[in-house]
């Protein structure tokens, strides 16, 4: 979903369908009020609910890689693995993370989502609907102007979108039925 997308729906919500979000709102502080709350929103989610998680094969160098050979904001390293994919014992520094091995390595590893600007997409877990997310904006947008009693209205059916979300989904499985 673009980031125009949930801030118009955001909008909706907020009764304000006068305003809409695109290339010619770039100057409406509203717009750019909201704009942060959706990175604001899509940072708790990737945080508190639905992580984001990557991979990708890193060099090691006298024990140890920076972060900054890592393609997205790290949050979390969850595993490294070598070459033959045998687990490498490592401990995560707030820059880097020193391995017990050097050479070419497989980091798994859990991402913050970067900042979606004008006509980028927002970096969110699938199970996220552009719903779901303008209520969390809503909910934050009420929050810095003051509106608490709308604030928590938002964020209570947030909160219920994404419980709903983050339910694991069972599968149903049926007896096998004979026929005499």
């Amino acid at each position: 979903m673009k980031l125009e997308e949930v801030i118009n729906a955001a909008l909706v919500y907020l009764n304000e369908t006068d305003r809409r979000a695109g290339a010619d709102a770039t100057g409406d502080e509203k717009i750019k009020l909201l704009s942060r709350c959706v990175n604001i929103m899509l940072t708790e989610i990737a945080q508190e609910y639905l992580p984001l998680a990557d991979e990708c094969e890193v060099t090691a160098e006298n024990g140890a890689f920076g972060y900054e050979k890592l393609p997205r904001k790290v949050c979390r390293i969850m595993s490294v693995k070598d070459e033959r994919g045998d687990k490498v014992d490592f401990r995560q520094r707030p820059f880097s993370c020193k391995v017990a091995k050097n050479g070419r390595l497989k980091v798994e590893y859990r991402y913050l989502p970067a900042e979606a600007e004008n006509g980028e997409d927002c970096d969110v877990d699938p199970a996220v609907s552009e719903k779901t997310l303008a209520l969390g904006v809503c909910a934050e947008y009420c929050m810095i102007n003051g509106m608490y009693e709308q604030s928590e209205g938002f964020a209570e059916r947030f909160r219920e979108d994404m419980r709903a979300a983050v339910r694991p989904v069972k599968s149903v499985i049926l007896k096998e039925r004979r026929w005499y």
